[in-house]
Parts: structure tokens; sequence; C-alpha cells
């Protein structure tokens, strides 16, 4: 709850520098989709901003391991086909899939399909390169433990850090525009993975659940995308995930504040949040916001 409120009063702040730097010039055409960093008259965000609103994005492990907990069939359908790659000639293609391609990665990894992820550790090496941040992944580690079921905590730790690190260089780098698309795609594919994902009736409102939950991270997303708006190429994107907020409008979160309370962990005292959301989502409503991720996905990785 304290993280959310932070998140709501920096985007409340964001919104009142996108309001008055509203009117803008000419859009130019660029012969790359997305170029690495913003001109010197274009509005700069707060680093501090851009970070926390990236952070608000869940990591796919959570998403994934919930799958996977509750019993939901692996299913390599549902991944980007590595052949792909060799589609991907923007930095605007690059980044979104190289967001894409962990999301595959981390999934496959925690069904323990390691030796299929070999080929995807490429595609992200190549991608990375392309975007000069392959100096984050350990590539040989990560090759040589994909190599055992029994290293996949090492695996996702690892390619964790990597991404995370690789975030705040590009923000430090001023191509924090990088940054939030790597975040957008990784977003995309989690949520693409687990509205297609094989439920029952048995979890299928725990996962319907963590899907609404979604409601806010793409309002963040969405708002911050905004002010690349200028960008060639990304107004489409912000469009297409439009029509993915109007069926998440379906969705209800309330929350019910409870007093914290103090515990103490490695000799010092936390404070434990105890408020809780509740999410109303139907399963109509569910069905409709995989129909219209699925057509954003697929535009991205095609």
């Amino acid at each position: 709850m304290k993280k959310q409120k932070t998140i709501l009063v920096i985007l409340l702040l964001i919104l009142g520098q996108f309001m008055s730097g509203c009117q803008q010039g000419q859009r130019q055409e660029a012969s790359d989709l997305l170029s690495d960093s913003f001109s010197e008259g274009d509005l700069r965000l707060n680093n501090a901003m851009i970070a926390e609103v990236i952070s608000s994005v869940p990591n796919p492990v959570e998403i994934t391991s919930i799958l996977q907990k509750s019993g939901v069939v692996y299913s390599q359908d549902l991944l980007n086909p590595a052949g792909n790659i060799s589609n991907y000639n923007t930095n605007f293609q690059r980044a979104l899939n190289i967001g894409v391609y962990g999301t595959d990665l981390i999934y496959m990894n925690i069904y323990d399909r390691t030796v299929a992820t070999l080929r995807y550790l490429s595609n992200i090496r190549e991608l990375a390169g392309d975007l000069r941040v392959e100096q984050f992944f350990d590539y040989a580690t990560l090759n040589r433990l994909s190599e055992s079921s029994k290293n996949v905590d090492s695996v996702l730790f690892i390619t964790n850090t990597g991404f995370d690190k690789m975030s705040r260089y590009l923000i430090d780098q001023g191509r924090s525009n990088i940054a939030v698309l790597i975040s957008a795609g990784t977003w995309i594919e989690s949520l693409y993975i687990a509205a297609h994902a094989q439920t029952t009736e048995a979890n299928r409102e725990t996962i319907n659940k963590r899907i609404g939950e979604q409601k806010k991270v793409l309002d963040n997303l969405l708002l911050l995308m905004n002010f690349y708006g200028a960008d060639s190429g990304l107004d489409e994107l912000i469009e297409d995930l439009m029509t993915v907020k109007k069926e998440f409008d379906n969705v209800t979160i309330t929350y019910q504040y409870a007093e914290p309370s103090i515990r103490e962990s490695d000799g010092m005292l936390v404070v434990v949040d105890n408020s809780r959301s509740k999410v109303d989502i139907s399963d109509e409503t569910v069905r409709n916001i995989a129909n219209a991720i699925a057509v954003v996905r697929n535009k991205i990785i095609e």
C-alpha cells in the first residue's frame, strides 16, 4: 500500500509536468522507429520517477510461479518463436522483444524446460548487443547453468539481476525510453501468457485476480509512455494498449485498509502493511483482455 501511494504521488507529479508541456511542434520522421535518447529540447523526467514506475511492473517470476504452483500445464505454443528474431531490425522492435524473450526465458526455467532456453539466451544476447547493453548478462555462466534443472534458481537470479542493472544503466545514460519499452515488452508477454494459460476451475480465481491487478500497472505504463509519444512508433503502441485498457475498465479494484504491524527481521524492526486489495473481474472480462492483449503482442513479435 505504501508503495502504491508513492507511485500515485509520482504519477501526479508527472501528470502535472505533462499538462504544462503538452504543446508540441511538428513531429519528424526517423529512419529508425526509436532513437536511443532524447534531443536536448525534449522533456526529461526525473530518473527516480521513471525507475519507480518501471519497478511497479511485476517481475515475470511472480506470475509464472503462480501458474506453475496452480498446476497450469506448460505450453511452448504460448512463447514467441525463437526464429522470429530475424524480423527485429529497429531499436523499437529490439527493446520490446528483449522483454518478450526475457519473459519467455523465465517461463521456461520455472517449468524446468532448461535445455530449450539456450536458443532464447542467444536471442537475448543478440538483441542486447544491438542495443549496446550486452554487458549485463553473463551468458557463459547462464549457458552452463541451463544444462541442469537443479540450477533454475541461479539462472533466475542472474537473469533478473541482469535486467535490473540494464534498466538502471539505460535510465542513467539518458536512454530511459529503451528501458520503458523493455519493461512494456515484459509486461505484455507476462499478461499474454497468464491470460492464455489453460486454467481449471480450481485455480481460475487466483489467476484471474492476478490478471485484474494488472489494471493499475497498465495505467502506470501508459502515463509514462505518453512522454515518449514524440518518438516515431510509440503512438501506435500507446493506441494499441488503449484498446486493452478499455477491457480493464470493467475491472474493479478496492482497497481494504488494515492497521500496519511491526515485526523483527534480521535484527531490525520492519513495518508490515496489512492492507489488502479486492479485485472484481468476470470470466468474460478475462477473455476480452486475453483477446485484446493477443492483438498487441502478436503485432510486436511478428
